[in-house]
């Protein structure tokens, strides 16, 4: 995506994608992101990854969440503060449900048409409560 800020123009997309590490360019120049320091990529999806959004200070995944500062990239420090990695699963668990509970509200013709069809077949089947014999 490119982006015009400040009169600089500012772009940015994913050259190479593996699965240990992805080559994202960034105005004309190559930097290397490895999983191993960034362990929150390898729960995205493709298409969150190829999604990449460029600034004058860094690099964005509007997907994933997920923000990286070029200075950081080129001066990693010496010892991490990554980002709990069970947190940010945990996060990302809860927006993707909350955009799945979105999307079973949408009304659209083939659902209307799937549920008349399973209406036919006797609707959705019941559930039976287990009765303990005492």
């Amino acid at each position: 995506m490119n982006v015009l800020e400040n009169g600089m123009n500012v772009s940015a997309k994913v050259v190479e994608l593996s699965k240990d590490f992805m080559l994202v360019d960034y105005c004309g120049k190559v930097y290397r992101i490895d999983f191993e320091r960034y362990p929150y990529f390898r729960s995205c999806f493709l298409s969150e990854l190829y999604n990449v959004q460029a600034s004058a200070g860094g690099l964005h995944w509007p997907d994933a969440n997920i923000d990286i500062e070029v200075e950081y990239i080129e001066n990693p420090p010496a010892e991490t503060n990554d980002v709990d990695l069970d947190w940010w699963k945990a996060q990302r668990k809860r927006i993707l449900a909350r955009l799945g509970a979105i999307g079973g509200l949408a009304k659209s013709p083939r659902k209307a048409a799937a549920s008349r069809h399973n209406g036919k077949k006797g609707g959705r089947p019941r559930k039976v409560e287990d009765l303990a014999l005492a």
